[in-house]
């Protein structure tokens, strides 16, 4: 029985055979022709025998390159070819040294079987679509290091396929920076517009769509830029955004949102609990109009109907809540009603809270409101407590030294698990390109 490090795979041992045989040809091809060329033999059955075997080495040659170019998809180009190529050779020699395989007899002799890998590259090859065969239930590919195996390549997330015949990763080329650049504010409203009304662009390989979300970050962290880049996509899209804004630190946001919308700004404690009266009287009011819609399309949204989206973002909540403890409990109860019916109801009629804080400890955010909001970043480099509370436990939180503006995200559909994401960079006077849509619209 051959050792573990010797152990050949199915492909391995084929090739020892098909190459043995076609070097065993070739050597009586060349002794044929030598023994006419020596001899002076003129003997026509040697030369037809030698010519016959010549041509089914090419034959055989020709045939193992088109299974090759077939294998790794040379239809697509040579290009992709020899990246598929090369990643999928990395990536079966990092599950022999990981003994990811199933042994198996073939042909008398012991084998490594190995499991089927499929890659799907993007145009650019900056990302692609992962899939290996799950091909058995006590082997953890876990053990395997497959950022390590793909060199340049990067996981960013990974899950069982629907049918669980296989593992799915999501990796991009970590060689090639994920993040948007916008120098002015007509850049960034090309690239909104080129999405639909209700969703907003993160990076260059990331868009979401509306929900209720929560942002988390220390200071310094790029939180606060990452709202500017969002908050200035609402504004340029066609349909109208309602923003409201709470900041109880009066602070930068605060003029952001005067500038934008003085009536729906607030910073006092009673100036925010009445803002949030009044979206929530909106969310009614919007509540018993869309019921009628819904007649006519069941499982409908807001969106299918073209209706405004409202924000409320709620900035530094932790000061708020640490000053809202101090009130009497029948004020606690009912602003934390508010927020309830928002979180809970507000994905069908276009009503979204935003919950932006440092961190989201059950003692600063109640469980219940985190638990309710579908989108959640961390940006930049947590403590392992601030992934737990805002992800939950047992969840793995991508290991990277994290730049400003970028961090880790969940969101229904397009990140199950945490996924990397780069929030854009914006280059131009943010409170000048406010100012300038005001008056775009008409807004004085």
């Amino acid at each position: 029985m051959l050792s573990q490090s010797k152990l050949r795979t199915k492909r391995q041992q084929n090739a020892i055979l098909l190459y043995s045989s076609l070097l065993m040809l070739t050597v009586v091809a060349y002794s044929l022709n030598l023994i006419d060329s020596q001899l002076m033999l003129g003997v026509d059955q040697l030369k037809d025998m030698s010519t016959l075997i010549t041509r089914l080495v090419a034959v055989v040659v020709l045939f193992q390159a088109v299974v090759w170019l077939y294998r790794n998809k040379a239809y697509r180009g040579l290009k992709y070819a020899f990246n598929h190529y090369v990643n999928v050779l990395r990536l079966r020699r990092a599950f022999l040294d990981a003994n990811y395989f199933n042994k198996r007899l073939y042909l008398n002799t012991e084998i490594a079987e190995l499991p089927k890998i499929n890659i799907e590259f993007k145009t650019n090859f900056s990302n692609a679509i992962l899939s290996i065969e799950n091909i058995n239930i006590n082997k953890d590919i876990g053990d395997v290091s497959i950022s390590f195996a793909l060199k340049n390549f990067i996981v960013d997330r990974a899950y069982l396929s629907k049918n669980e015949n296989f593992f799915v990763f999501e990796i991009y080329d970590s060689t090639i920076d994920q993040q948007l650049k916008f120098n002015d504010l007509q850049a960034i409203r090309s690239y909104s517009l080129q999405l639909d009304d209700y969703t907003l662009v993160i990076d260059k390989s990331t868009n979401i769509s509306l929900y209720g979300t929560l942002l988390v970050g220390q200071t310094g962290s790029g939180k606060t830029y990452a709202l500017y880049s969002l908050i200035l996509q609402m504004l340029t899209k066609n349909v109208k955004y309602n923003i409201y804004f709470a900041d109880p630190k009066n602070s930068s946001l605060a003029v952001l949102g005067e500038r934008i919308s003085a009536e729906c700004t607030a910073t006092s404690m009673e100036d925010i609990i009445t803002l949030l009266q009044s979206f929530n009287k909106s969310m009614e009011d919007r509540k018993t109009e869309l019921k009628n819609k819904l007649n006519t399309k069941l499982e409908a949204t807001y969106a299918d109907f073209q209706y405004e989206p409202y924000i409320f973002i709620f900035d530094e909540f932790a000061s708020f809540q640490t000053v809202l403890q101090t009130m009497e409990k029948k004020k606690r109860d009912e602003v934390m009603k508010l927020m309830s019916q928002v979180v809970l109801q507000g994905r069908q009629l276009g009503f979204f809270l935003w919950i932006v804080m440092q961190k989201s400890d059950a003692t600063l955010l109640p469980t219940n409101l985190r638990e309710n909001l579908p989108v959640k970043f961390v940006l930049g480099n947590a403590e392992n407590q601030t992934y737990t509370t805002a992800f939950g436990t047992g969840v793995d939180i991508p290991s990277r030294d994290f730049n400003l503006g970028q961090g880790v995200f969940t969101c229904p559909i397009v990140a199950n698990t945490p996924k990397i994401c780069h929030f854009s960079y914006l280059d131009f006077d943010i409170l000048e390109a406010v100012t300038f849509l005001k008056k775009e619209r008409g807004v004085v």
